[in-house]
């Protein structure tokens, strides 16, 4: 089995960089490895891959690649990826466009540092130059409380606005439709979401572009698919057990998410407010673990869902809900809780995949 490629980059804002001491050692690898790339949509840079490589991949065939690319200035990306040789990811890119390989390109967005001006140079000589670019994602940095690189800043209120009005205002210029935020940026602005179509086939959804949308599309389709058995059921149903109320738990970030999902139900099926938000609750549980900007659910350690749980009167909840996207695929919080260690607490939790189906069957 081949060993994989580790990252010869030290980015200013690199998650491992950014994490607490004696965790499990597989969260301090630096993968930069092109086949984790074609195979589980890992973000690689391009920065260390060599000619046999490229060749490899472009006889193979080997798209869509996800690249983290960032900027093409070359003091920018030398300060951002700490490589004096950061400038090959750009060229390497150049030759996979040229021979016909698909990619999805990642910006961190770093404010005054690759936004502004050179956000506008990135994005367009991606649409000028490029001709094999699915997908443009633009995240903001994330920055723990382990940060070291003091001219790290998250977004606020205000500078995400500007991103969103820059984006959205750079694609009718260009007449782009492959550029998308995150939805941090929208949550962070308090803004509208855009439509579902506006994602087209979601090619970014794991790196959180479009998730929101697709959980309440999911949702819209559950009531229209289920609204008159659902009421006629709920209505009927004097013993209904959930009457005791329902506890929603989620990271900062998936309770604005959440609240407003019931917002737009409610005001699209009346009926919802009255038969099932008198019975729901919601609460976030703030990301001690890492601390700084990190509120996204899939960050939430076990630690603080335990120590948040033991502080509520569980009993008042006749259902407990926990998303399983705080579990890596060995069922594993980020810090080295098992699901069955958070369920200890009680037997009313029950832990459900992220999606919005799955969601809005446990509510109903």
């Amino acid at each position: 089995m081949n060993k994989i490629r580790i990252c010869n980059n030290d980015c200013i804002f690199c998650f491992v960089k950014q994490l607490p001491k004696n965790l499990r050692p597989t969260l301090y690898i630096k993968d930069d490895d092109y086949l984790q790339s074609f195979i589980n949509g890992n973000f690689i840079t391009l920065t260390n891959i060599k000619e046999k490589d490229l060749n490899k991949i472009i006889k193979y065939n080997l798209y869509p690649l996800y690249i983290s690319l960032h900027s093409f200035d070359i003091k920018i990306r030398n300060k951002i990826f700490q490589n004096k040789n950061s400038i090959s990811g750009v060229k390497n890119l150049k030759i996979l466009d040229n021979n016909g390989i698909k990619t999805n390109i990642q910006i961190v967005l770093c404010p005054g540092i690759n936004d502004g001006k050179d956000l506008e140079n990135t994005l367009t000589k991606l649409t000028k130059y490029f001709n094999n670019i699915i997908s443009i994602g633009i995240v903001p940095v994330g920055i723990t409380k382990y940060n070291n690189y003091s001219e790290l800043k998250p977004y606020t209120k205000i500078s995400a606005s500007e991103i969103i009005n820059f984006t959205n205002n750079f694609n009718k210029k260009y007449n782009s439709d492959n550029i998308f935020l995150s939805d941090e940026f929208y949550v962070i602005a308090e803004k509208k979401f855009p439509d579902y179509n506006y994602y087209k086939d979601f090619y970014q959804i794991n790196n959180g572009v479009g998730k929101y949308i697709n959980f309440l599309n999911q949702i819209f389709k559950f009531f229209q698919d289920n609204k008159k058995k659902f009421f006629i059921n709920l209505i009927d149903n004097n013993n209904n057990p959930y009457k005791k109320g329902i506890l929603v738990i989620t990271s900062e970030y998936g309770k604005h998410v959440i609240i407003n999902t019931l917002k737009i139900i409610g005001e699209k099926w009346k009926d919802f407010n009255l038969l099932v938000n008198p019975y729901l609750k919601v609460i976030s549980i703030k990301n001690d673990f890492f601390g700084g900007n990190i509120k996204v659910t899939g960050l939430l350690s076990g630690i603080d869902i335990i120590s948040n749980l033991k502080k509520i009167k569980i009993t008042k909840y006749s259902k407990i809900i926990i998303p399983d996207c705080i579990f890596n695929k060995d069922n594993l919080t980020i810090d080295n809780y098992r699901k069955h260690e958070i369920k200890r607490i009680s037997n009313r939790i029950k832990i459900i995949p992220e999606d919005g189906l799955s969601f809005v069957k446990e509510i109903c």
